[in-house]
């Protein structure tokens, strides 16, 4: 019945029950502490596993430090090193910041992570010696920065937010992949490489959209137990790893290839050492056969060389070899390969060249001898040189090659010095001038 004086509502009634324990005095059970102790565990186990991402980054870190610490010239390795730390960085602000920050969480894991993928790319095409596109590079991060800022500013949605940082994520490291690719001659380190980089890249734009289908409705409180924060930190954490594995793969690899180029170069030239440059002619004969591409040989030698060191000591004759061997390096082209086979003895292979190229290059490198300055030499005096070349012979061995050359450059020595010979011609040197070097004659006349 209706009681006077008051209103009926139309609005449902809730009723709280409060259910009071049957047994208030009971104390907890052994069973009931093992269940309180396995939530603890549980607890316990998410949080060790949510830090293995930011954990592994920073092991690759340290270990790209180390990895430069023993050569430090080279920057990309340097640049992989604080990558991996911004990486690593973000990894932790994003498992450790609080929840209640709510959106902000991803737009404060952006910076550093954004930071550490230009690094991370700078690293990589430096290493390749491809020019690193910074501007484009700063562009993407700043428009990304920017949109995610717009969206936490003036929307209301996290989804928005995770689609503009993956993108931003997948455009810089799009671009390292575009330009490797583009590379030529990339050996299996690089096509490794490369591959790793398309993947993380493929499932950057990939992972928002398939972890939205399995979970639509993503709040800000529930962001980390969202099936999209699972797949996040699984995908980051192993393609961090894959990535970080060969990166360190391709860094030791070109360590051990900076230890065998330093040991296949003569320190005092700068060229390469007699068992070294023969191995790559060797090589390179074979592939202008394969090829058919033309190649010649030249041998140089410095005239009166062991006056030099008679006369005005070996600290002048090592300075000579020094200077010879740079002017070799400032006149061949990347292609040809040189060699310091003697005491004062150089060997060219010219690669795409036939015997009219390899005496015009014997030319300016006997005319460019005559310019050197050597410290203790006096400036009345300078080196001279004689050379010897022949081209390529259809069958031609190496040893058949260097001894047509070899022959030329005692054909050359014999002419009075000072002069070019091929293997099937004979040179008139030019007469002497009171420049060059003293003879044996002079030395005598003079003691």
């Amino acid at each position: 019945m209706p009681v006077p004086g008051c209103t009926l509502s139309t609005k449902p009634i809730v009723t709280l029950r409060l259910i009071p324990n049957p047994h208030p005095y009971r104390k907890l059970t052994p069973s009931s502490y093992r269940i309180a102790e396995d939530y603890q565990e549980t607890r316990v186990s998410e949080g060790v596993q949510s830090l293995l991402t930011p954990l592994t980054a920073a092991v690759f870190a340290i270990t790209f430090f180390i990895l430069w610490s023993r050569d430090r010239t080279r920057q990309a390795t340097l640049a992989m090193a604080l990558g991996y730390t911004c990486l690593s960085l973000g990894f932790f602000i994003s498992q450790l910041t609080p929840v209640s920050l709510g959106r902000a969480n991803v737009s404060l894991t952006n910076i550093p992570y954004t930071i550490g993928c230009i690094l991370m790319v700078w690293g990589i095409l430096n290493r390749v010696s491809i020019q690193v596109p910074m501007r484009a590079l700063t562009g993407i991060a700043v428009l990304g920065g920017g949109l995610g800022i717009v969206s936490l500013l003036f929307g209301n949605n996290i989804e928005a937010d995770l689609y503009i940082a993956n993108t931003t994520y997948g455009l810089i490291f799009g671009v390292a992949a575009l330009l490797i690719a583009q590379k030529p001659n990339n050996d299996l380190i690089e096509k490794v490489v490369m591959w790793v980089i398309i993947v993380n890249v493929m499932q950057l734009f990939m992972r928002p959209p398939l972890s939205f289908m399995f979970s639509p409705d993503i709040g800000v409180s529930d962001y980390r137990e969202s099936v999209y924060y699972i797949a996040l930190t699984l995908v980051m954490g192993v393609g961090s790893m894959v990535l970080g594995l060969s990166l360190i793969a391709a860094c030791i690899k070109d360590q051990f290839n900076a230890v065998h180029e330093n040991f296949a170069h003569d320190k005092l030239s700068g060229l390469l050492t007699r068992p070294a440059f023969e191995a790559r002619v060797e090589k390179a004969i074979a592939k202008a056969q394969r090829q058919d591409v033309p190649i010649a040989l030249i041998i140089g030698d410095i005239d009166h060389f062991k006056q030099v060191n008679d006369i005005w000591g070996h600290q002048v004759g090592d300075d000579a070899i020094e200077a010879f061997g740079s002017l070799v390096l400032d006149t061949v082209r990347d292609t040809d390969i040189c060699g310091r086979v003697g005491g004062e003895e150089f060997c060219i292979l010219i690669w795409d060249a036939d015997s009219k190229v390899a005496r015009s290059l014997s030319e300016r490198l006997r005319i460019g001898v005559t310019g050197i300055r050597v410290n203790g030499m006096g400036d009345s005096t300078h080196l001279t040189a004689s050379f010897g070349a022949t081209d390529f012979e259809a069958g031609d061995t190496y040893g058949e090659l260097f001894g047509r050359a070899d022959k030329a450059l005692y054909q050359a020595k014999n002419s009075g010095r000072n002069a070019v010979c091929m293997s099937n011609d004979e040179v008139v040197a030019p007469a002497r001038r009171k420049t060059d070097l003293p003879t044996a004659e002079d030395t005598a006349k003079v003691a």
